[in-house]
């Protein structure tokens, strides 16, 4: 975790059944038009991408940092107990095996960089 997110506990998904529940069917959605996602072995220098309100992004089982560059951003990891936050400027670090999801709580821009 990088200490520059803000914690925040959320009603968007408050229990751990209700957070497996948001994973299984972001899952099963990836390949949708509302949902985007990276492959496993993005080994690129830095991704920019562009989120629209309620977007959400099924981040890659790598190591990398998620930069918030306008916009508003949640996460929230399976297993996890508290959601993250994250307004312009902010960042947080996800390692292999964290299984985070990210939705745009507002029209977002956020880069994923190799950690």
């Amino acid at each position: 975790m990088n200490a520059t997110a803000d914690l925040a506990y959320t009603p968007i998904c408050p229990s751990l059944e209700k957070r497996r529940a948001l994973f299984a069917a972001v899952a099963a959605q990836a390949p949708a038009g509302n949902a985007t996602e990276f492959h496993t072995g993005m080994h690129m220098p830095a991704v920019e991408r562009t989120l629209a309100k309620n977007q959400l992004l099924a981040l890659p089982d790598e190591n990398l940092t998620l930069v918030c560059l306008s916009g508003e951003l949640w996460l929230t990891r399976d297993g996890d107990r508290e959601d993250y936050i994250l307004g312009p400027g902010r960042s947080f670090v996800v390692r292999r095996g964290d299984e985070a999801i990210v939705q745009a709580l507002r029209a977002s821009r956020v880069r994923l960089a190799s950690a």
